[in-house]
């Protein structure tokens, strides 16, 4: 009887940390690309003629930041990062889904 409960403990506990793990993976969204911003000496934003503003990874634009500041000290660079929209799937919303 005792393996029994240990188990099922076992088991409930396992199922509770499965589900806590997918509701908290559940809506984080990698970026779908990251900009590089060009401000001048007075915090305007500008644009540069031959600097490649958009990448679709993080450390390829932060290596291109280091190299333009480098290039064109009189300028600051900075990192946007453009995050696709985030759908809820709430439980209404699949009802609707199923009764059509």
């Amino acid at each position: 009887m005792r393996k029994i409960l240990d188990k099922f403990v076992t088991g409930f506990f396992v199922v509770i940390l499965g589900i806590a793990w997918y509701c908290s993976t559940k809506f984080y969204i990698k970026p779908d690309r990251h900009s590089i911003v060009v401000y001048d000496v007075f915090g305007k934003e500008i644009k540069l003629e031959g600097v490649r503003v958009d990448f679709k990874t993080r450390n390829v634009a932060q290596s291109y930041i280091s190299e333009y500041k480098k290039r064109f000290p009189q300028y600051n660079f900075a990192m946007a990062i453009e995050v696709p929209k985030i759908k809820k799937n709430t439980i209404p919303r699949i009802l609707k889904k199923i009764h059509r």
